[in-house]
C-alpha cells in the first residue's frame, strides 16, 4: 500500500494543478486587457475561368453551354434508390398451439430407419442425423472416395448408448440399410 501512495498523491496534485489555472477568479480583467491581432491571407495565384474575360466573351461562353448538345452538357447525378424495400412492421398473429416438429418422410426414409432399428440401432431423435449419414454413404459410393465418417458415426452411436455392437459392424449396417434404401 506504501508504494501506491507516493504516485496516487502525485497524480492528484497534478491534476489539481492543471486545473487551478482554468479559471477566473478575480474581477481585474476588464475588456481593454486583451488584444487580437491578425494579418491579411495572402492572395491566390491561380486564374479562375473568366476571371479575365469580358462581359460579351462571358456571355458568348454561357449561350454555347447551353445551346450545346445533350451529350455534352452535365447531367445532375441522379438520387440512389435503394433496390431492396424497406422492411414494415405488421401486426403480430396469434397462435392457439405451438406446432408440431412432425415431419413427413418419404418411403425409402422409413425403409431405411427400420432397417437401421432393426439392426439394433436406436433412432429415436437422431433421425435427421442418421438420414444425413446414409446420403455421404451414397455421395461417397458414387464418387469412388472413402467415406471417412461412417466411423465417426458409429463410434458416437456407440458411446451414446444407442448400439452395442463394435464401431466397424454399426458402420457396416450403417452403409448397408443406405445402400438399399437410397444408392
Amino acid at each position: 500500500m506504501r508504494r501506491l501512495t507516493l504516485p496516487l498523491l502525485t497524480v492528484a496534485v497534478l491534476a489539481l494543478a492543471g486545473c487551478g489555472g482554468a479559471t477566473s477568479e478575480s474581477g481585474d480583467a476588464t475588456a481593454g486587457d486583451t488584444t487580437a491581432t491578425s494579418s491579411p491571407l495572402p492572395k491566390a495565384e491561380s486564374k479562375t475561368p473568366g476571371a479575365d474575360e469580358s462581359d460579351e466573351e462571358k456571355e458568348a461562353r454561357e449561350s454555347s453551354l447551353s445551346s450545346a448538345s445533350p451529350e455534352y452538357r452535365e447531367a445532375a447525378p441522379q438520387p440512389v434508390v435503394p433496390a431492396v424495400p424497406e422492411p414494415r412492421d405488421g401486426a403480430a398473429k396469434e397462435i392457439d398451439e405451438i406446432p408440431g416438429l412432425s415431419q413427413d418422410r418419404s418411403a425409402s426414409d422409413m425403409d431405411y430407419l427400420k432397417a437401421l432399428k432393426d439392426g439394433g440401432i436406436s433412432v429415436d431423435g437422431v433421425e435427421d442425423q442418421m438420414i444425413g449419414a446414409a446420403a455421404e454413404v451414397c455421395r461417397s459410393a458414387a464418387s469412388g472416395v472413402d467415406n471417412y465418417t461412417l466411423e465417426a458415426v458409429a463410434g458416437q452411436l456407440v458411446e451414446q448408448e444407442r448400439a452395442s455392437a463394435p464401431v466397424p459392424e454399426i458402420a457396416e449396417r450403417i452403409a448397408s440399410a443406405a445402400k438399399s434404401a437410397y444408392c
